[in-house]
């Protein structure tokens, strides 16, 4: 089973604040992570879930080689507010993203997070984090290889709260991601 549940207070809790950052290492402070093994190339994709955010982390060669951090702390670690769209290059290829942001109303809010759920307890390639306090505060990474590298998927959910803490839809930010990995000299980490 991927769905942890996560005896924390979520440090992300606006969906407006969350940064964006590309680079090396890896982010501190996984609550949750898993890796995955790509069954190809030699890489590996580590998944992590921070304060009701994530990191995903390629690994080459045993070595982390670049880490995608969606956070709010993001900004302040050398990042920038979460874009619409972005690429980054480096040696061990080229990493693009996508994301948006849109407030659910209650049913859909309430389908998404059931689905998302349902979803993490299916089967590998997926790690999520429920967090106390509010119904659907969920945080949902679902990766998987392809044969250019690796593609992922993330969910943020803010639930928002009505009179009396009942559900009353959020905000999601939900993100499209992939690796198109170059070949790595495995002596050198040149790319060949």
């Amino acid at each position: 089973m991927t769905l942890h549940e996560l005896d924390v207070v979520p440090s992300d809790v606006a969906s407006t604040a969350l940064g964006y950052r590309v680079g090396p290492g890896e982010a501190p402070g996984a609550l949750a992570r898993t890796r995955l093994d790509h069954p190809g190339d030699g890489t590996a994709l580590r998944l992590s879930i921070l304060g009701a955010s994530h990191a995903v982390t390629l690994v080459v060669d045993g070595h982390d080689a670049v880490t995608e951090e969606v956070s709010c702390r993001a900004i302040g670690s050398g990042g920038s507010p979460l874009p619409a769209a972005a690429s980054y290059p480096g040696r061990w290829g080229t990493h693009h993203l996508s994301a948006t942001t849109e407030t659910f109303p209650a049913g859909r809010f309430a389908a998404l997070v059931d689905e998302l759920e349902a979803l993490a307890e299916a089967g590998p390639g997926v790690l999520a984090g429920r967090f106390p306090g509010r119904h659907g505060a969920l945080t949902v990474v679902a990766a998987a290889a392809e044969h250019t590298g690796w593609h992922w998927r993330t969910w943020h959910l803010y639930p928002h709260a009505l009179a009396g803490a009942r559900p009353g839809g959020g905000e999601v930010v939900a993100t499209a991601s992939r690796i198109e990995a170059a070949r790595l000299s495995p002596l050198t980490g040149a790319a060949s």
